[in-house]
């Protein structure tokens, strides 16, 4: 698997939280901070710990302050699947 899709990326948040909330992320708002988008660093952890798990990438905390918005987180796990 080389590629990370914003379905993807729906489907895990969907299946951290349940129902709607992946659903809430749309191609408009990919470059709008996580912030903006009401989660918090605890949600943005459990998420990425679930893509980690899910497609075998590792996101080191220090990278993970750096990824703000999910363009960027999604771009990150490409990059990352892209190089294994």
């Amino acid at each position: 698997m080389a590629d990370f899709t914003i379905t993807e990326f729906r489907d895990v948040v969907s299946a951290c939280f349940g129902g709607a909330t992946g659903e809430e992320i749309k191609d408009s708002t990919l470059d709008t901070e996580f912030t903006d988008l009401g989660f918090d660093s605890l949600t943005v952890y459990e998420i990425v710990l679930r893509i980690q798990d899910d497609f075998g990438v590792s996101i080191p905390d220090e990278e993970l302050d750096e990824l703000k918005t999910p363009a960027s987180l999604i771009q990150h796990v490409r990059g990352q699947l892209t190089a294994a």
